[in-house]
């Protein structure tokens, strides 16, 4: 099972969008707040109907000895409330 996330990345045309992703929380190193995006965000940099008081969770991954890093929508404290669920979900049915 993998935990269903909101990405927002900057398109080639130096615009934001937002899109679904899927993450196995297995590859997760480790989640810190994203303060540069909410200052993008607060500054109008962001045209994406979001709230001005969003947060952003910068996430890194590790996938086969490489890491990459993605962010997403929602503060840190949320986004590991979504992955505790995944994993207490999980333990459930193993």
């Amino acid at each position: 099972m993998l935990v269903k996330l909101v990405q927002i990345i900057k398109n080639s045309y130096s615009e934001y969008e937002l899109s679904s992703i899927y993450l196995n929380p297995s590859h997760i190193v480790f989640i810190s707040e994203d303060a540069s995006m909410k200052r993008h965000l607060s500054e109008g940099r962001i045209n994406l109907p979001l709230d001005k008081h969003a947060e952003f969770t910068a996430i890194r991954l590790n996938e086969d000895s490489r890491l990459s890093a993605i962010t997403v929508v929602g503060s840190p404290e949320l986004i590991e409330s979504k992955i505790s669920a995944y994993i207490k979900k999980r333990l459930l049915r193993g």
